[in-house]
């Protein structure tokens, strides 16, 4: 029965060090790119014509209610 627990344990080990091998990407690949180096979309770069544009939007919306 120890003999068992080993067995099952060290397999354990062994199915967890391949889960995070695959989760946790390496950069030695081309495109392997994670969540956080991923390019985020500039919000701030939002031109002014269509701000005005979601302002009006906004206020006929409004108007509607």
């Amino acid at each position: 029965m120890f003999g068992t627990r080993w067995i099952i344990g060290l397999g354990a080990l062994v199915v967890a060090a391949i889960a995070l091998y695959l989760v946790l990407p390496g950069t030695d690949h081309p495109g392997s790119e994670t969540l956080l180096e991923m390019p985020q979309p500039a919000l701030d770069d939002i031109d002014a014509k269509s701000r005005s544009a979601m302002r009006e939007l906004l206020r006929e919306a409004g108007r509607e209610e």
